[in-house]
């Protein structure tokens, strides 16, 4: 679900002035969760432009007008009908709901659902968790592990952060565990001080 409409707050307007430059669209439709249009124009309201050094992925697209060379064709390899699965039939890598697996990222992951593409099958159960003790996440925020332990699913080992945040910590995390232990502390301080700003004009504004 994107945000059709939906303002943007000063956080959204400071998390796109540091990733816009450096970003593709397509990711940046990710994080925020809006689509193209609605960032490019706050973009340009913002007054934000490319990084002089940054290169736009090539994906092969077709120019405008340039027609694909099997356009109107269709192509069945000889005996590929024998692969195909009848309606109804499950593949032999199906496994019921409730599986769990291993991510690439070591990540324990739980099988919820046979609805939709495969990739939208498994939820991470560290979110999971998270969602059954403090309601669903918010749209644009993940739930991640404090630590490197991915087995700790203690509340003092998993945080609720924003999409653009965790991108940064990522970047960070390329320069070694004492550089992104502080961006960490940057972070929950920012937080902090939102937090009590917002309460203090929601003070201001009640004794008005």
């Amino acid at each position: 679900m994107r945000n059709h409409g939906k303002r943007w707050s000063p956080q959204d307007d400071d998390d796109l002035r540091r990733l816009y430059p450096t970003n593709e669209i397509r990711v940046l439709e990710k994080i925020f969760g809006r689509p193209e249009k609605a960032i490019t124009a706050r973009a340009h309201r913002l007054g934000l432009t490319k990084a002089p050094d940054y290169v736009p992925p090539r994906r092969g697209v077709f120019e405008k007008g340039q027609k694909p060379w099997n356009k109107g064709t269709h192509f069945s390899p000889p005996g590929s009908e024998k692969g195909r699965f009848k309606k109804g039939q499950r593949p032999h890598t199906w496994v019921p709901i409730g599986t769990e697996r291993v991510s690439k990222d070591g990540i324990l992951e739980r099988k919820v659902t046979d609805a939709g593409p495969a990739k939208d099958h498994f939820c991470s159960v560290h979110s999971i968790i998270w969602e059954e003790r403090h309601g669903p996440i918010p749209e644009g925020h993940i739930v991640r592990f404090k630590s490197d332990d991915k087995r700790n699913f203690d509340d003092d080992n998993l945080e609720l952060v924003s999409r653009a945040e965790n991108m940064q910590r990522n970047s960070y995390h390329r320069y070694g565990p004492e550089i992104a232990q502080l961006y960490q502390l940057k972070g929950a301080l920012s937080r902090k001080i939102n937090r009590r700003s917002r309460d203090l004009e929601n003070q201001n504004h009640r004794s008005a």
